[in-house]
C-alpha cells in the first residue's frame, strides 16, 4: 500500500499544483541581500525604486528549511528547537511557522516553513539579531540543511486552512523552453485537480531565484488514507499518465505535521 501510494501519488498529485520554487540563501540575512530585484537601467531611478519597493511590499514569501537530523541526534535537535521556537515565533512579521517530519523517514528528514505577507516583512524578520543567531546556529545542529525562497503563484485556489496532517510536496523542473506550455496545461486541469473532497489545500510557488527545482507545489490532506484515496480517483488517471511528458524532473516528498510550532 505504501509503495503504491508513493509511486502513483507522485504521478497524480504532482500535476495538481504549480510549485514552491526553491532558490537558496546561504544564511538568514541572505534574503535581505538577494530579495531586491535588479534595477532596470532604462528606467528613471526614482521610478525604478518605486516599482521595486511596490513589488517587495506586495509579494507573499515562503522560506523553507530542508533538514537532516544528526546521526542518532534527533532528540537533541528537537530539544534545541523547543528552546528557540518561542524566539522564532514571536515577531509579528512572520504569519506562520510549521514543521513536518518525512513520513517515510527518508532524506530530507524535516521540513520547516516560514511564511510572510511580503519581502519587506521577511527582510525585517531575518535582520533581527535574535533570529539571525538561530539561523547561524542551525548548520551546527543538523547533519545537512538547505534554505530556499519561494514566491506564491495563483494556479490553485483551494485553501481550507493550512497545517493539515499530511503534506505532499512536489519539486518540479520545467522541460527545456517548455515553461509556458506547462503552465497552460496546469491551468487547464487546475479545477479538476483541486475539487476532490480529500484534498484540503493546494498551493503553488515559483523559485524566486529561477534555480532547480523551478516549482514547488504542495497538497494537504487530513490523513495518509485521504492522500491515497485522492490518487485513486478515476478522473485523475488521464492527468497522471500525461504528467511525465510535461516536466523534465519531479520529486515527491511526503511529510507529517509536527507540533513544534502549532498545537496538534
Amino acid at each position: 500500500m505504501i509503495f503504491k501510494l508513493r509511486n502513483r501519488l507522485l504521478i497524480v498529485i504532482v500535476l495538481i499544483v504549480a510549485v514552491v520554487n526553491i532558490g537558496g540563501c546561504d544564511r538568514g540575512q541572505g534574503i535581505v541581500r538577494d530579495a531586491m530585484p535588479p534595477a532596470d537601467t532604462t528606467m528613471d531611478a526614482d521610478a525604478t525604486m518605486d516599482a521595486t519597493m511596490s513589488d517587495v511590499a506586495a509579494t507573499p514569501v515562503k522560506l523553507v528549511w530542508l533538514v537532516n537530523y544528526p546521526l542518532g541526534g534527533k532528540d537533541v535537535y528537537l530539544e534545541w528547537i523547543a528552546s528557540v521556537a518561542p524566539t522564532l515565533s514571536a515577531p509579528e512579521e512572520v504569519i506562520r511557522i510549521a514543521s513536518y517530519d518525512n513520513y517515510y523517514g527518508e532524506n530530507p528528514h524535516r521540513l520547516v516553513e516560514f511564511e510572510f505577507d511580503s519581502f519587506v516583512d521577511a527582510m525585517t524578520y531575518f535582520n533581527m539579531p535574535e533570529i539571525a543567531a538561530v539561523f547561524e546556529e542551525l548548520p551546527n545542529r543538523a547533519s545537512e540543511v538547505s534554505m530556499h525562497t519561494f514566491i506564491e503563484r495563483s494556479d490553485y485556489s483551494k485553501n481550507e486552512n493550512p497545517s493539515r496532517r499530511i503534506k505532499a510536496v512536489y519539486l518540479i523542473d520545467y522541460p527545456l523552453a517548455g515553461k509556458a506550455a506547462y503552465l497552460e496545461w496546469i491551468a487547464s486541469n487546475a479545477t479538476l485537480v483541486s475539487e476532490a473532497e480529500e484534498l484540503k489545500r493546494a498551493s503553488s510557488y515559483d523559485n524566486y531565484y529561477g534555480a532547480s527545482p523551478h516549482r514547488y507545489v504542495e497538497f494537504e490532506f487530513d490523513s495518509i488514507q485521504d492522500a491515497h484515496n485522492y490518487q485513486e480517483r478515476e478522473e485523475l488517471h488521464a492527468i497522471s499518465i500525461e504528467f511525465p511528458n510535461r516536466t523534465s524532473r519531479v520529486k515527491l516528498l511526503i511529510f507529517e505535521l509536527r507540533s513544534d510550532y502549532v498545537a496538534e
